[in-house]
């Protein structure tokens, strides 16, 4: 591992960034679409008196951090994908830059993109909509720190997806995580799925995650349990990506898809 190699990749992501409005852009619009689409849900559903766990700013609490994972997810796909748009990828791996390093900065920059993006919310959501999820208390750190080893673990079979099958597997930064989301209890408990989803749900990080920020809103109760299995299904699903993404690596250099960026 040469951390000057990591620090290039980190370089090159932010010169693309800084270069890119879009990119800028992104960063903050459909996060700030969806918490104030909810900021109105969570306003109407209180002057309703609606029976909520924790109440019914939960809803929003649990919007900003779900987003943790899907922009962790979508900024480690997004990393490969830009150079792969661009025509580098093949200079990349060219270099000697090894996988492992491309694979490290690409987290860190993903970590810092959505660490300035979550902040951003939080304050955005105290200020418009009267809600602090710094109110989660001693759930917070290890809820955001298990979403984004989540979000980590899918972005790492999205670049294996993506190095493997070229731009047609690209759809699935914008989705993956979507297509989890249903059993990931964002907004409603696991006991409330029907019976058979209900095991697939708890081998999903995020379910334990959102179970436990509720049992701490609605009656202050640290859900050790669920944030212990949250983390040990994190460890198992990262190894599990690294080892994919390694497979995939080695499946393209013996194919020699990599002479063809996007196949």
């Amino acid at each position: 591992m040469s951390w000057r190699r990591v620090r290039g990749v980190l370089l090159q992501n932010l010169y693309v960034m800084r270069h890119s409005p879009i990119r800028i852009m992104e960063l903050l619009y459909w996060p700030f679409i969806e918490v104030v689409l909810w900021g109105f849900l969570t306003n109407y559903l209180a002057e309703r008196d609606a029976d909520v766990p924790g109440g019914v700013t939960v809803l929003l609490g649990a919007v900003v951090l779900w987003d943790v994972c899907f922009r962790t997810q979508q900024e480690m796909a997004m990393t490969q994908l830009m150079d792969m748009w661009d025509r580098s990828i093949l200079n990349l791996y060219a270099s000697p830059l090894r996988q492992r390093e491309y694979v490290t900065g690409a987290i860190l920059f993903s970590l810092g993109r959505v660490l300035v993006g979550t902040v951003l919310l939080v304050v955005f959501t105290r200020v418009a909509f009267g809600f602090d999820i710094l109110t989660a208390g001693a759930v917070l750190l290890p809820a955001f720190a298990a979403l984004l080893g989540m979000g980590w673990a899918l972005g790492l079979l999205i670049r294996a997806a993506v190095l493997r099958f070229g731009s047609n597997a690209e759809v699935l930064a914008w989705s993956l995580a979507l297509l989890l989301q249903p059993i990931s209890a964002v907004f409603y408990p696991i006991a409330s799925l029907p019976g058979w989803l209900q095991p697939l749900a708890r081998l999903v990080p995020a379910a334990h995650v959102f179970e436990a920020l509720r049992a701490f809103l609605a009656d202050g109760v640290v859900e050790a349990g669920h944030l212990l299995a949250a983390g040990l299904l994190d460890v198992a699903y990262l190894v599990m990506g690294g080892l994919v993404l390694a497979a995939a690596y080695r499946s393209v250099r013996v194919r020699g898809l990599l002479s063809r960026p996007g196949y």
